[in-house]
């Protein structure tokens, strides 16, 4: 069993339409609803309506536009390192990257129990998943990766799509909610510690979905395992269970649609690094764990 061939692969060149595009799209479903809304009950709105329609279209298109050319050089490039490393590329993100870690998270998914996969930013070992996993050595003709937990590399993400610059003066789209702490597991010198974190209450469930939708083309995960678990991971956060099945409808009607009947193989890459045994998350870390983790 084989993951998509690299030719397969090469004829998916970056494409970030300005037009198709959701930061595009949305403010121009929002506009519509207003000017309905407008018409509807207060007519004398519809003019400065439009009026305004301009300068709001030029404060979403300039962040996208300026700059455009050469992120899509730099995504070229880094699908092309990534294709002579792993042999395969995952699916384009276009940011804006506002938050990130630099250290491997661990998070323990029972239904993705006995697949396996290794790339770049992401492992799926039996259930186990590990992003930012660190430095790796790829060595396709043997069919061998190995990971250096210890010095890892720092991944981006944007919380919970869908994020908007205007004119670089302020971000907005869905709502990563208030600060809280909360229990996560990170790898440190090949075990698995429980630490605490205070983050915005969805960004535990956003990067792993993130993380999971960056190589959904590639890896033996269905869109479907990866909203669902989404939607645990935000109950498991706090979030209210009306709110979190909007979050849950949200991705599971709009996100990666086009990959929505995939069902990728395994890796074929055998992985050398011994992975940490996993542990509950619930429970209270040992006297050494919590020395560690100050």
């Amino acid at each position: 069993m084989t993951q998509p061939s690299t030719a397969d692969q090469q004829i998916a060149p970056v494409k970030r339409s300005l037009v198709r595009n959701f930061s595009t799209l949305a403010v121009t479903l929002i506009g519509l609803l207003l000017l309905i809304l407008a018409a509807v009950l207060w007519p004398i709105l519809i003019a400065p309506l439009l009026i305004l329609c301009g300068p709001v279209y030029l404060g979403v298109l300039l962040p996208l536009r300026v700059g455009r050319e050469e992120r899509r050089k730099r995504a070229e490039q880094i699908r092309q390192q990534s294709l002579a490393t792993w042999g395969f590329v995952g699916r384009d993100r276009a940011g804006p990257w506002l938050n990130y870690i630099d250290y491997p998270l661990a998070r323990y998914c029972e239904a993705l129990r006995g697949h396996y996969f290794y790339g770049e930013w992401l492992i799926l070992h039996d259930g186990l998943l590990v992003i930012n996993p660190g430095h790796a050595q790829v060595d396709r003709v043997r069919g061998e990766v190995s990971y250096d937990f210890d010095h890892p590399r720092t991944y981006a993400w944007d919380g919970c799509t869908p994020k908007i610059a205007f004119y670089w003066l302020l971000t907005f789209g869905s709502p990563d909610w208030w600060d809280k702490a909360e229990p996560i597991q990170r790898i440190e010198h090949g075990t698995l510690v429980t630490t605490s974190v205070f983050w915005p209450l969805t960004h535990h469930a956003s990067l792993v979905h993130d993380a999971l939708y960056q190589y959904l083309n590639v890896a033996p995960v269905s869109k479907a395992q990866a909203d669902r678990l989404f939607h645990t991971m935000l109950l498991e956060a706090g979030m209210l269970r009306p709110l979190a099945a909007l979050y849950y409808l949200a991705v599971r009607l709009g996100g990666a649609r086009s990959m929505r009947d995939r069902n990728n193989p395994d890796s074929p890459l055998r992985c050398l690094t011994v992975m940490p045994t996993y542990k509950a998350v619930t429970e209270p870390p040992t006297a050494a764990e919590t020395q560690a983790a100050t």
